[in-house]
């Protein structure tokens, strides 16, 4: 039987992983999770650790560990585009005996710019082609994640193509959000876009005024 606790690790910064989250990483036998995922949650003597970010590798190694309290950090918040449901659909819910909870980067992205989050459209082209970009500026309040090919400064272009700057909006790019480089940029204007650094991790913010 697989033992498997799901860890959201927060969106990086040390200060955004919950305690509770700790806690339940350090009772499990194995930890599986990226360099930074693993730098953030830390580990104790007689873990064994590994440092994967392959979807089929961490799949593999919780083949390997069956019967071990294995503990899978994953990014921001297990509900969202995680890799919980992964897990589930490969080993079945019986197998996770409990998923932590913990803070997004979503979250973070709106308290940054002082904006709540409720009735958020989330799209997420991170490891996805850009398609549907259209559907994008239909809602009032979007996040979009990135991934460092479909980055916020692909996004935004493509969208400008489709009448982003036709209504009004609030366009903010929040890059390594909780790391020591984040940086939160408004964009007014298209020539705005060509200046935006790409960073690890990227979300696109959209807010109709």
């Amino acid at each position: 039987m697989h033992r498997i606790t799901v860890i959201s690790a927060g969106p990086g910064g040390r200060g955004y992983i919950t305690a509770i989250a700790l806690q339940k990483a350090g009772q499990c036998d194995v930890i599986i999770g990226t360099e930074q995922q693993v730098a953030t949650a830390g580990h104790i003597p007689g873990q064994t650790v590994y440092r994967e970010s392959s979807i089929e590798g961490i799949m593999q190694l919780i083949e390997r560990h069956k019967g071990q309290r294995v503990g899978v950090l994953v990014t921001g918040d297990a509900g969202v585009y995680s890799l919980a449901q992964k897990i589930i659909e490969r080993f079945g819910k019986e197998a996770v005996e409990e998923i932590i909870p913990g803070v997004s980067s979503i979250q973070v992205a709106f308290a940054r710019v002082r904006e709540p989050w409720l009735n958020v459209q989330v799209f997420s082209f991170h490891g996805r082609p850009l398609e549907g970009l259209e559907d994008i500026l239909n809602y009032d309040r979007v996040a979009v994640l990135c991934d460092r090919e479909h980055n916020a400064r692909a996004v935004l272009s493509a969208l400008t193509g489709l009448g982003l700057f036709n209504e009004a909006r609030n366009i903010y790019v929040c890059r390594d959000l909780t790391m020591e480089d984040e940086r939160v940029l408004e964009v007014r204007s298209p020539e705005g876009i060509e200046g935006i650094e790409t960073g690890r991790r990227e979300i696109v913010l959209l807010i109709k005024k």
